[in-house]
């Protein structure tokens, strides 16, 4: 009998809660806005945090799967390296029979020829044990082709990508390996589509016999490392016996290789890896950073939070309107516990319609959105993610709980005798309603300017001086070193052209990090390697010294010249005929250039020039008169043709070199300031919510004011004021905190970014977009007390 009452209760509750969230139409959307964006930030933050909780997990053996990484020490500090020794695979498998097989990958830049179209791409090397190892399906072929000679195995998304609906089988790519070593590959497979949570894959994919024609010293030169060196154990816990007799391998690194000396190995679980994997150098395969998982979990709670406080402001500014409600049902018998349960099933309600709504924003923006500026992808699946489910059942409840709980409780322990006696139930000074709205606005504030510190950030990198001339300039890629003597003396027939020059790697386009040693001191540079009248051509500045001579080229082949940045870092107050060693040869500086733009931003990096081998160029650099690029672009065209037919023609302008960095800055600065956007709407919603409970409880106050001669500018003034205290309290909290952030992140950055100075014109900004944003959110609250009129409001007293 009780359960048989309490089914008609529960239904007439839902039936009441959705007949009194249609009486207040625009409250109603203004809730679900809100829910529904924090429910669909929160959902999208837990598909992304999946996938990286379960990164690599698909594969079957990723338990007993180990990436051979080394340590050593750099200044006193244990640096780990994720590449080894290219023998190191092999020997261990000989050494330990615990080992059930070892893989060795290497990585290397390829360009790929296909019809007319070149394309820049990565290949991967592989031993044949590859797919034995990890689990990757083939759509299409067999796995052992990694024995054959040119044979690759393509993704399916390289596959679809180049040759559309074609099946790839059989067909021949040419691909440029390095810039220097050209082959013709046959497709002898293509992979299934990779899941999701993959760490790393491939789009093409080739034997290492094929590297072994490439570099064929390599496989037994323990000077030369691989980019990745994989175990499978028969047990897991063999690990421990593998990592406590490395050191016959540390020895035999170690006898060989002066330069880097090793001081342990080390092992890392596929599955599992360390906690500071992300630190590793040269990984097989990037490790997440800690730190994006903190910061997509407080987006997530920071858009939560937003909505929760919006509804608990917006649900208790609207309560007068159902105080009589209240009053006539607690004196017609009805309990306090079915009072809440009323409240509580009216929020819940809405938030399974948000909770809805949150699922198809996920689809249909948020997930796109990431996935357009993450490599990780996400999708929503249903049908088999339990976790799924188990998310979303605990956001329901975490959301009906925390957005309705305090509004049920605070309502329904009204009295009716304080309800009929008409007193004032909310008090002017609600100390916890401030605290909410203030930290709303101090999170928007946060996010508002650290979006328009992005903005001013991707326009101060895209107007620094460049250190030299990028305009007018054209550069052509070789297919092979062979070709640049022809094209540059078919570039200089051409009365447009004003000078050419050679480069093994060109500036914008590839950033080759090199070692130099002084005595036993390691030091890291940026190394590009060029011929004679590379930087009149590119238009370095000379700071000191002389740039290399054609007439001089013997003597130049012991000769670097260095950037500002070089000798600043050595404290040379004159750096020229200084000397340091690398490649077993001693150097001697004899230039010194200005500093340049090498990456998109602003930061500078020791730079060295090496007079480069005429045989091993990679780029025809071309500087052309002014309005003549399409000219000299079209005439390069057809001379290449002319000599290479069968091989597209790849070139770009120097002065787009950089255009990839600042596409992907702002496609990552546009996804903040979209969060930014959306954490400024739900607060001033917020915000709204209180104008309408301060209307509500202002009414009789305002109009007895106006019978006393108060003017407009007086009633807007009193009745918002309490507003511009939170936004003002908020506003400095928010840049203090900001500013400080900011600077101390901008210093732990400084080599990534270079120095910035950024000034105070974003945070002024940025105030003024929050505080226009919440003046308009009020002003429609603020208009209808300003045109009150006193005799409506008054007649019944």
């Amino acid at each position: 009998a009780q359960k048989q009452r309490e089914q008609p209760m529960l239904s007439n509750y839902f039936k009441l809660a959705y007949r009194n969230l249609l009486s207040n139409k625009m409250v109603f959307l203004i809730n679900i806005f809100g829910l529904s964006i924090a429910v669909g930030c929160c959902i999208t933050v837990f598909l992304f945090l999946k996938n990286n909780w379960t990164m690599d997990d698909f594969h079957e053996n990723g338990e007993r799967i180990f990436i051979v990484e080394y340590a050593v020490d750099n200044d006193g500090q244990e640096q780990i390296w994720g590449s080894s020794p290219m023998p190191l695979g092999p020997a261990l498998t000989d050494e330990f029979p615990q080992i059930e097989r070892a893989v060795r990958t290497e990585l290397m830049g390829g360009k790929v020829y296909l019809d007319d179209r070149v394309f820049n791409e990565l290949v991967y090397f592989a031993d044949p044990g590859f797919f034995d190892m990890f689990t990757f399906p083939l759509k299409m072929g067999d796995p052992q082709v990694l024995n054959e000679p040119n044979a690759v195995i393509l993704s399916a998304n390289f596959a679809e990508k180049y040759f559309n609906d074609e099946n790839p089988m059989g067909k021949n790519i040419i691909v440029v390996i390095d810039n220097q070593h050209k082959r013709i590959f046959t497709v002898k497979g293509v992979a299934e589509k990779f899941p999701e949570n993959i760490g790393f894959g491939f789009d093409i994919l080739t034997g290492f016999n094929t590297l072994a024609s490439i570099r064929p010293d390599a496989q037994t030169d323990w000077t030369q490392p691989a980019r990745g060196t994989f175990v499978q154990l028969r047990q897991p816990e063999d690990v421990q016996i593998l990592a406590k007799n490395m050191g016959k391998f540390v020895s035999l690194h170690n006898a060989v290789n002066d330069d880097v000396q090793i001081q342990s190995f080390v092992f890392d679980n596929l599955r599992h890896p360390n906690d500071e994997a992300y630190q590793v150098y040269r990984r097989p395969f990037e490790a997440s950073h800690p730190l994006l998982t903190v910061m997509f979990s407080l987006i997530a709670l920071l858009m939560m939070a937003l909505s929760c406080f919006n509804y608990i402001n917006i649900s208790l500014g609207l309560a007068g309107k159902r105080l009589k409600e209240i009053g006539v049902r607690k004196v017609m018998g009805g309990k306090k516990i079915q009072l809440i349960a009323q409240f509580m099933s009216e929020n819940l309600l809405l938030c399974l319609l948000a909770l809805i709504a949150g699922l198809a924003l996920t689809e249909g923006v948020f997930a796109p959105m990431l996935n357009a500026r993450m490599v990780t992808k996400i999708s929503l699946s249903f049908v088999d993610d339990p976790w799924l489910w188990y998310f979303l059942t605990g956001l329901l409840a975490l959301t009906g709980v925390a957005s309705g709980a305090y509004p049920a409780f605070y309502l329904s322990s009204l009295q009716p005798v304080s309800i009929f006696r008409g007193q004032s139930l909310f008090k002017r000074k609600s100390l916890l309603t401030r605290i909410f709205l203030t930290i709303q606005f101090v999170l928007a504030f946060c996010t508002v300017i650290i979006g328009v510190v992005l903005v001013f950030a991707s326009d101060y990198w895209e107007n620094l001086p460049w250190g030299y001339r990028p305009e007018q300039t054209l550069v052509v890629r070789l297919d092979q070193p062979e070709n640049y003597p022809f094209l540059k003396t078919e570039a200089e027939r051409n009365p447009y052209v004003l000078r050419t020059a050679g480069a093994m790697n060109q500036i914008g386009e590839s950033l080759n990090r090199d070692n130099v040693f002084f005595d036993e001191t390691k030091f890291e540079v940026v190394r590009f390697d060029v011929s004679a009248g590379y930087f009149e051509t590119m238009g370095l500045r000379l700071s000191s010294g002389r740039f290399f001579d054609e007439d001089r080229q013997f003597e130049d082949a012991d000769a670097v010249v260095i950037n500002q940045t070089f000798a600043e870092a050595r404290d040379w107050t004159a750096p020229l005929g200084q000397q340091f060693r690398a490649d077993d040869k001693t150097y001697t500086v004899i230039g010194v250039v200005d500093d340049f733009k090498i990456l998109g931003s602003a930061a500078t990096r020791p730079v060295v020039f090496y007079s480069a081998d005429a045989a091993k160029l990679a780029y025809l650099v071309i500087r052309y008169e002014s309005g003549a690029g399409t000219r000299v672009e079209q005439f390069m065209k057809s001379a290449w043709q002319g000599l290479y037919p069968e091989i597209p023609f790849s070139y770009f302008h120097q002065k787009l070199v950089f255009e990839n960095f600042y596409e992907n800055f702002d496609r990552a600065a546009s996804s903040f300031r979209y969060i930014a956007g959306l954490a400024l709407v739900i607060a001033c919603l917020g915000l709204f919510g209180l104008a309408s409970q301060n209307y509500a409880s202002h009414l009789k106050e305002v109009s007895i004011r106006k019978v006393l001669g108060a003017s407009v500018k007086d009633i807007v003034f009193l009745s918002n004021r309490m507003f511009l205290f939170i936004l003002a309290i908020a506003s400095i909290v928010a840049t203090t905190v900001c500013f400080s952030g900011i600077q101390l992140l901008l210093s732990e950055v400084k080599e990534f970014t270079g120095t910035m100075e950024l000034g105070i014109a974003p945070y002024i900004l940025a105030n003024a977009l929050v505080f226009l944003t919440a003046f308009i959110a009020i002003s429609s609250q603020t208009y209808k007390l300003a045109r009150i009129s006193p005799a409506t409001t008054l007649r019944d007293e």
